[in-house]
């Protein structure tokens, strides 16, 4: 066949119906991906802007956060300096670089990507900071109950939980890769604790919060 710019034409016209067919398809998946963004913002406001006596509470309004660079296959590798971080905006109103928490990982793991357990987290937060920010102390809080649970968000606005995800197990809805995970939680409603990770705040019923959450610290502030 000649490579006459009619011959090209005509071999090139399905490649460019395909491509416009990729594009359509991309542009309707992400209006479909930003309504129902906007849907779960809309829940998340409602669920926790209740009367003063109605059974519900949330430290702050923000719903999106931060990533600090702590979603696969990012640069940090630990959920706890992500959970510090976020933390830090709900409670203290500063918003620390995603560099600068990356960093303070680095230091603390001599440059590994690898995960810390509580105790080595907690002493580096005290000793150290955390992205120019010192903590006095993290302690465990019973969680017993669904009472002493809130009782505690509302007393210390923001705390760290540590979950321990099973294959199935599920965040607000959305699946949970098996094992261990930081997060934070800083309100709650009837239908369970709100949970800020992965970048935003997911609503958990509190049948998921109690089939995967191990532990609950508050910070020494």
């Amino acid at each position: 066949m000649s490579g006459s710019p009619i011959d090209l034409t005509y071999r090139e016209l399905p490649v460019r119906k395909y491509r416009r067919s990729i594009l359509l398809l991309a542009v309707i998946a992400l209006v479909k991906g930003s309504y129902s963004e906007i849907q779960r913002h809309q829940v998340i406001t409602r669920a926790s802007s209740c009367a003063p006596v109605g059974h519900c509470y949330r430290s702050t309004e923000q719903i999106d956060f931060p990533r600090f660079d702590n979603v696969y296959p990012g640069k940090l590798g630990d959920c706890l300096f992500a959970s510090a971080a976020d933390w830090r905006i709900i409670v203290r109103h500063q918003t620390p670089s995603s560099a600068e928490v990356i960093a303070d990982y680095h230091r603390a793991t001599g440059g590994r990507n690898i995960g810390m357990d509580i105790e080595s987290f907690s002493a580096y937060w005290i000793r150290h900071g955390i992205a120019g920010h010192r903590i006095h102390g993290l302690h465990e809080v019973p969680m017993t109950g669904r009472a002493e649970v809130e009782s505690a968000v509302r007393k210390h606005r923001a705390l760290l939980v540590a979950f321990f995800f099973r294959p199935g197990d599920t965040v607000g809805g959305t699946p949970a890769d098996p094992g261990g995970h930081a997060a934070v939680i800083d309100g709650f409603s009837p239908k369970g604790p709100f949970v800020v990770t992965w970048g935003t705040t997911y609503h958990m019923k509190w049948s998921e919060y109690w089939t995967s959450a191990r532990a609950l610290y508050a910070v020494e502030r």
